[in-house]
């Protein structure tokens, strides 16, 4: 269990040096983009940590392994806010941005299970140049209301809580996007598998549907 937790350290280093901010000529939008910048995702799943010591009197926590669906990813649903502290709306009726994946997954470890996904290439964001958060990550199984949660990255809030499932990843939400001028920016998000009845330990409070409001996300 701790060499998955190392290993899935490693994984999300090697994926943000090479998918982080890149100025190549291939990164520039074909069009007049100024003043605007590309934004792309990469999911990475990491699951069945130990709970990593974090001042607990040298005692550790087992959370055991989340379980998980399969049913294969297909979008990813965020919200983003922007340096203003607004939601920044998105391309969907649930207010969500939602983007396709690219089906074809990555093996990255060769255990024969898909570990890695990135989002098409041809469904990259094109926002104004800023600073954004990422306040928000699922990953889903179709668009629209009636989809399913598969995975989603747990969220730290204010107040430090050594039992939430944000200490099992590197990188938690939210996370700060710096979006520049005609630069693709390539976002590596860890999640977890998904179980509706532990969202308060994603961070969130879910009280009648499993997506809150993404304007509600954006006000805390």
């Amino acid at each position: 269990m701790k060499k998955n937790y190392v290993y899935f350290g490693v994984l999300f280093f090697i994926a943000t040096f090479i998918f982080s901010c890149s100025s190549s000529d291939d990164d520039i939008p074909p069009n007049d983009d100024s003043g605007n910048g590309i934004l792309s995702f990469s999911m990475l799943t990491a699951n069945m940590f130990n709970f990593p010591n974090r001042g607990m009197d040298s005692k550790q926590f087992e959370f055991g392994n989340l379980p998980c669906s399969n049913i294969s990813p297909s979008y990813i649903r965020l919200a983003l806010k922007d340096s203003n502290g607004n939601c920044y709306v998105g391309n969907n009726s649930t207010g969500f941005f939602e983007i396709q994946l690219d089906p074809k997954g990555i093996d990255s470890n060769e255990d024969g299970e898909m570990d890695l996904w990135n989002n098409l290439e041809e469904k990259n964001l094109k926002l104004p140049v800023g600073i954004y958060t990422l306040e928000y990550f699922a990953v889903i199984d179709k668009p629209g209301q009636s989809s399913k949660i598969i995975y989603m990255s747990p969220r730290k809030n204010a107040e430090d809580d050594p039992m939430q499932f944000y200490n099992l990843v590197n990188t938690s939400l939210p996370i700060t996007i710096n979006i520049q001028e005609v630069e693709k920016y390539n976002l590596p998000v860890e999640v977890l598998c998904f179980q509706k009845d532990l969202a308060f330990d994603f961070g969130f409070l879910f009280i009648e549907h499993e997506d809150p409001n993404p304007f509600y996300l954006c006000s805390k």
